[in-house]
């Protein structure tokens, strides 16, 4: 792992305090793999002063064990510069040097995305599921209000987690679910960096070639 120390400001006391933020995660590094962005521990700190833990959504770089696949958790355009000298680098190493992008600009999107690789399942396509259950939940409930979708994977299948502030539902889905949508549609090559909801939506309504 990569990590810098920054300064950072805590929220409860006032105070200044430095803490060491880890900046990229490379599973194809054995001490990397044990690297948890399911718990929110790389984006939690605990200020020395007065014990307070502090939530920073910061600049981190994930890469697949075999150097295929990166998703950067951006806080600003800027932080793309920082990500493409890191994928240069692997690539100085003879690593891949057609590693696919995608940006996403929060913890919980970052995670949602690389346990979505792990699963060797195309985002394009749990984008597109995800946005065909959005509008099942909203037509069920219209008294909900639906902030965010994201996938998880299950012992069998894989879920969907409907987040609204009046309650959190979720739904299981089968593995041929997504099996069958990969089957029925072809997207335009190179993919997107940034591939969501608003991406899905254009595409399904004609707005990508396909």
């Amino acid at each position: 792992m990569r990590s810098e120390r920054k300064n950072l400001t805590c929220t409860s006391c006032g105070k200044e305090f430095s803490a060491r933020i880890i900046t990229q995660v490379d599973e194809g590094r054995p001490e990397d793999r044990e690297a948890n962005l399911t718990d929110g521990s790389l984006f939690t700190f605990r200020c020395p002063h007065c014990e307070a833990e502090q939530y920073v959504n910061h600049y981190l770089l994930w890469v697949d064990k075999d150097h295929t696949l990166a998703v950067c958790n951006l806080t600003c355009e800027e932080e793309i510069r920082a990500m493409e000298e890191a994928l240069s680098a692997l690539e100085a190493f003879g690593k891949s040097t057609d590693i696919r992008r995608r940006y996403v600009s929060s913890p919980a999107n970052l995670c949602e995305k690389t346990e979505i690789f792990k699963a060797g399942l195309d985002d394009r396509v749990v984008e597109i599921i995800k946005l065909y259950f959005s509008q099942d939940v909203r037509r069920k409930y219209p008294e909900k209000t639906l902030n965010n979708v994201l996938f998880f994977p299950e012992e069998k299948g894989y879920g969907l987690l409907f987040q609204c502030p009046e309650g959190d539902l979720s739904v299981s889905l089968p593995a041929s679910t997504f099996e069958q949508a990969a089957a029925q549609f072809r997207f335009p090559e190179p993919s997107p960096a940034v591939v969501d909801a608003s991406w899905a939506m254009e595409y399904l309504l004609g707005g990508l070639k396909k």
